[in-house]
């Protein structure tokens, strides 16, 4: 049998710091994700207006434009916060 070495487990602040980056990262993530869904809006609001399938145009570009603005500052918002 081979000699086993007793080994002690210390909380190492490495750790914490990978998990705070790793938080960084899902948060950093999460805004870039809310700003192309506000893309992808805008970009469905202009093809249903071109292809005409919807008679009318104007409400529905209003509409697309006011939530693409609201999921835009919203992930701006969640990019540019930072934990204290």
């Amino acid at each position: 049998m081979k000699n086993k070495q007793k080994t002690r487990i210390v909380a190492v602040p490495v750790i914490q710091e990978q998990m705070r980056r790793e938080e960084i990262n899902l948060r950093k993530e999460y805004g870039m994700y809310l700003l192309d869904v506000s893309k992808l809006i805008v970009g469905g609001a202009v093809i249903t207006t071109a292809i005409q399938l919807n008679t009318d145009k104007f409400l529905i570009i209003t509409i697309a434009v006011s939530i693409a603005v609201f999921f835009g500052i919203f992930g701006f918002i969640v990019l540019t916060f930072k934990k204290k």
